[in-house]
């Protein structure tokens, strides 16, 4: 933990000292199976309310490689479920290498990131470690396309909490006029989430009513009572695969201000191949100083 504190001091503690730039952003969402349940008739929905206050500084250290530094710090509040409820402060260094001259040049970016966020339901506060390689070239200058590689680890305060994974993504962009941008995008990802089932479903999947194949896997993972979505509930650990796909539609207001509408589905399969589906869509405002 120490260790952390450091890293991310190191990558912060100059931010005060050079020019900086400031953004806020406050989203509102609603997802649809927001407690990743795979039982339907027990799926819980939720409404999300965000806050963020950015500040970052670039530096450039020659003509084709620039280096980023960024803090980050919000909330995020549940009102149905006040247990997810969360306040986090995230670090992040990238450094970009511009192949070329113009808008037109690819640009490729490695980032590395460190957090802290911190739950109401204290199993589920921990770290958040973070790697992502990433390219993005301009078609022309309506279109642009993207693609990254990344990699997180979350160490929580309890093992079933504990998740890690990787994922490719792709993203296009397309500027319909001066105040209009169009996204779209999908991704692939493996290794751990957290799930949550009622009691009743749960008590049957690890005793067998659903099949030994079921039993065995569940009762060889992590798992905890929570009552985080009700009295009994259950969360757990899985391995699994993910696919996500999203579009967005973002509103320019001014040079300082837009409008984000995004929604994104999310297909999540477990090794035993029980499904965890859940879409989410969220209204924004950006801000910037």
């Amino acid at each position: 933990m120490r260790a952390r504190w450091s890293l991310l001091w190191l990558a912060l503690a100059p931010l005060p000292l050079l020019a900086v730039d400031y953004r806020m952003q406050a989203s509102v969402a609603w997802a649809e199976n927001y407690s990743r349940t795979s039982h339907a008739p027990t799926i819980r929905e939720a409404t999300i309310y965000t806050a963020h206050g950015f500040a970052a500084h670039a530096r450039q250290l020659n003509s084709r490689w620039l280096l980023l530094a960024e803090l980050d710090a919000g909330f995020e509040h549940v009102p149905d479920y006040r247990a997810l409820d969360q306040v986090n402060a995230h670090g992040q260094l990238t450094l970009r290498r511009k192949f070329g001259l113009g808008p037109m040049a690819p640009v490729v970016d490695l980032s590395a990131g460190v957090a802290r966020v911190a739950f109401r339901e204290h199993g589920r506060s921990g770290w958040r470690s973070e790697a992502t390689l990433a390219v993005s070239k301009r078609l022309t200058p309506e279109w642009r396309i993207g693609a990254s590689g990344s990699w997180e680890k979350f160490d929580a305060s309890h093992t079933t909490f504990d998740i890690q994974h990787r994922r490719f993504a792709v993203e296009t962009h397309w500027h319909a006029s001066e105040r209009l941008t169009l996204s779209a995008g999908a991704a692939r990802q493996w290794g751990r989430l957290v799930a949550n089932a009622a009691w009743p479903i749960w008590s049957q999947a690890i005793a067998g009513g659903f099949g030994p194949v079921v039993s065995s896997y569940y009762n060889s993972i992590p798992w905890e009572i929570s009552h985080t979505f009700g009295p009994g509930w259950v969360a757990y650990r899985v391995d699994c695969t993910a696919d996500f796909w999203w579009t967005e539609a973002s509103f320019t207001l001014n040079d300082r201000t837009r409008i984000p509408l995004r929604y994104e589905s999310a297909r999540v399969v477990n090794r035993i191949d029980v499904r965890y589906n859940t879409s989410v869509v969220s209204l924004g405002v950006l801000h910037r100083f």
